[in-house]
C-alpha cells in the first residue's frame, strides 16, 4: 500500500503523471510526491545512497573522498557542495526530532570541553556524557569559557534528566554555574559535585576526554571549521551520529539504544524526523486556521 514519503498517511489521491511517473497529492498533509523508489522526500538519489554519505563522512572520510567512495559503491557522480547540503540538511532535521526524546539516562555525568578552531579562531566545545549508557546529554558551542556559557549547557543536560553526579575538572566556570543550575535545599534532589578529577584519582573523568578524542578524529580531516553556523551544524550531526548510529566499543551498543530508545541509524532518524516535522506543519496550519475561524 502506498504511503506518504512525508507523514506516512494512506489517504492519498493520484495528482497526474509527470515524464511517465505517478504523481500523488496527500490529503492529509497537503503535500504532492511521486510513485517510485526514492523514499526521502524531494531528493533525486535513494535513500541508500544518502545514509551512506552521512556514514562515512561522520566516521572520519573527507568530503572529497566520500564523493569518490559513493561513485565507487552506486555510481553516481555528486559534488561536494551537494554532500555538504545533505550532511547540514539532515543533522538540522533530525536534531529537531531528536530533541524531544527522553531517554534513561544513568545520572552520572561527565563534563569537559575542548578547543577547536572556527574561520581560523579558537571556539570552546562543551560536552556533558552520561557514565552507563555513553549518550551525550548536552554540547554547546561557544567563543568563551564563562559560567554563563557553562549554565547554557548545564540547563541542557538537566532538561534530559537531574544527575545524581556531576563529574568535571577545577575550572572556576564552573563554581557559579553549578551552584545556580544544580542547587538543591532537599538531600533528596542534592547532586553530588565530582571536581577535579585526574587520570590518578579514584573518580576519574576519562571517559569524556576520550569522547573529545572521537571528535577530533572527526575534526582532523576538515582542518578547521569555515563558520559558526556551519560549525554548529555539523557537531550537531556528529552528536547525533554518536548518540544514534555508532556502535560504543565498551557498551556494544548505540549509546541511544543503552537508554531504551528504539531508534537506529541515519535511516530510521532521517524518516522518523520527517514524519515529526510534517505533523508540527499540520499542527500550526490548524491553529492558523483555528484563529481566522474565531
Amino acid at each position: 500500500m502506498q504511503t506518504c514519503k512525508f507523514c506516512k498517511s494512506q489517504n492519498l489521491v493520484k495528482h497526474g503523471i509527470r515524464a511517465g511517473v505517478q504523481r500523488y497529492l496527500c490529503k492529509s498533509c497537503n503535500h504532492h510526491f511521486y510513485d517510485n523508489q526514492i523514499t526521502f522526500p524531494r531528493m533525486r538519489l535513494n535513500s541508500h545512497a544518502i545514509v551512506t554519505v552521512l556514514n562515512l563522512y561522520y566516521n572520519g572520510l573527507s568530503v572529497r573522498k566520500v564523493s569518490e567512495q559513493l561513485f565507487c559503491i552506486f555510481g553516481e557522480n555528486v559534488s561536494k557542495s551537494t554532500i555538504h547540503f545533505w550532511i547540514h540538511k539532515y543533522a538540522k532535521l533530525v536534531k529537531a526530532y531528536t530533541d524531544t526524546l527522553q531517554p534513561k539516562l544513568s545520572g552520572k555525568y561527565h563534563h569537559d570541553e575542548t578547543e577547536i578552531k572556527v574561520g581560523g579562531d579558537g571556539r570552546y566545545f562543551w560536552e556533558t556524557l552520561d557514565e552507563d549508557t555513553r549518550f551525550i546529554v548536552a554540547h554547546l558551542l561557544t567563543e568563551r569559557r564563562t559560567s554563563e556559557e557553562a549554565k547554557k549547557v548545564f540547563r541542557q543536560a538537566l532538561e534530559k534528566q537531574r544527575p545524581i553526579a556531576f563529574f568535571t575538572d577545577g575550572s572556576f566556570a564552573y563554581d557559579d554555574a553549578f551552584k545556580t543550575v544544580f542547587y538543591s535545599r532537599f538531600k533528596t534532589n542534592k547532586v553530588e559535585w565530582v571536581r577535579r578529577v585526574g587520570i590518578k584519582a579514584r573518580e576519574t573523568n576519562n571517559i569524556v576526554e576520550r569522547l573529545h578524542g572521537t571528535l577530533k578524529d572527526r575534526y582532523k580531516p576538515m582542518r578547521g571549521l569555515k563558520n559558526d553556523d556551519k560549525a554548529e551544524s555539523l557537531l550537531n550531526g556528529y552528536v547525533i551520529n554518536y548518540n544514534f548510529c555508532r556502535k560504543h566499543q565498551s557498551i556494544e551498543k548505540t549509546p541511544a539504544e543503552a537508554t531504551g530508545l528504539e531508534v537506529k541509524g541515519w535511516k530510521q532518524l532521517i524518516e522518523r524526523s520527517q514524519v515529526y516535522k510534517t505533523n508540527q506543519e499540520i499542527q500550526g496550519r490548524e491553529i492558523v486556521e483555528a484563529r481566522i475561524m474565531v
